[in-house]
């Protein structure tokens, strides 16, 4: 140890300047392997219909997406933004499939605040664009501080 041999003896791999022993990396590989059996198992494991949605979800996400950011006017930004807010939540259900209920959370929420655009899609858009704007307007006051 004290004659610059690292510890006296047994062979050192460096990473980034760190000397770490081959049994710590053999260690992480295993981990690594035992995680992405797990997560190939959840993705067999879940159903066909929950991978449907999910493909629908991004089919909605890709397609609404760019006109909800383009174009924030009126009845169309309206379906718009319902449509962004269902693809994420079909998202957020597929997601919670392999990590756990948690995801289910976000997925209940967006599915709870774009019920209400269904039925009054004018005047509940431009209430949500306005809390948008709040929001967006207090964390900018808040950053800049």
């Amino acid at each position: 140890m004290y004659n610059g041999d690292n510890g006296g003896g047994g062979n050192y791999t460096r990473i980034g300047g760190f000397a770490i022993k081959p049994m710590y990396l053999y260690i992480a590989g295993i981990i690594a392997v035992l995680v992405a059996v797990f997560l190939v198992m959840r993705f067999l494991n879940t159903s066909l219909v929950m991978h449907f949605g999910a493909y629908a979800g991004a089919l909605l996400l890709i397609g609404n997406l760019r006109e909800l950011i383009g174009q924030s006017y009126g009845e169309r930004g309206s379906i718009a933004l319902l449509n962004v807010m269902v693809g994420g939540a079909l998202l957020f259900a597929w997601v919670a499939q392999f990590f756990g209920a948690i995801f289910w959370l976000p997925a209940l929420l967006l599915a709870a605040i774009a019920t209400p655009l269904i039925f009054g899609r004018g005047a509940i858009y431009r209430g949500y664009i306005t809390a948008a704007h709040g929001a967006v307007d207090t964390l900018r006051r808040t950053v800049r501080r």
